[in-house]
């Protein structure tokens, strides 16, 4: 009796174990999401001795069905050369000048394409932290042809969901350092 009753409580213990061991994972809308971080401003020389500063964005991610970035072969159809998908990560310069803010035209020359990474497993959801690496190049003066600055800032997925919008903080591109989001959660 008490050998079948402990037998029973073996498989109890072994079935609730199975159970608990493999959770439902969390499920994430497949329209992609990003959150802003936080901004880094350095000096930099590049290949030809030139200084630049480089603005290095870092925004999180998160895609339910994973379908972020394009592959080199991406290059025809809606993902062509001239076609707006080209890229898949987009932003918008503005710059503050007396207190205005003027939209600078940057056309695609600001914009990326974020490499593919093909999900494994059976959860494709995509969390990730990206960086970006903005370059701005000093004149024949040694002046930057801004001043203060943000950026807003998209992504579209491989269906072309479009992402939210995020905005970086406004900074003056003379100083260096490290600058966070100073959200609160």
């Amino acid at each position: 009796m008490y050998l079948k009753n402990g037998y029973h409580i073996s498989l109890l213990i072994a079935f609730l174990s199975i159970l608990t061991a493999c959770p439902t994972p969390k499920q994430y809308p497949s329209e992609p999401q990003i959150q802003f971080e936080q901004v880094q401003l350095k000096d930099s020389v590049d290949l030809l001795g030139n200084t630049n500063k480089v603005y290095r964005l870092k925004f999180g991610l998160i895609d339910g069905d994973g379908d972020i970035g394009l592959t080199e072969s991406d290059t025809s159809g809606i993902y062509s050369p001239d076609s707006l998908y080209s890229n898949d990560l987009f932003t918008t310069l503005y710059e503050i000048v007396n207190g205005d803010t003027l939209k600078i035209d940057s056309s695609k020359q600001r914009n990326f394409r974020v490499p593919y990474v093909q999900p494994q497993g059976q959860n494709k959801t995509l969390i990730a932290d990206l960086f970006i690496n903005i370059n701005f190049s000093y004149n024949g003066d040694g002046k930057l042809a801004y001043d203060s600055i943000y950026f807003d800032f998209y992504i579209v997925d491989r269906k072309l969901n479009k992402s939210n919008i995020q905005l970086t903080p406004v900074l003056k591109l003379d100083t260096v350092g490290i600058f966070p989001s100073l959200r609160i959660e």
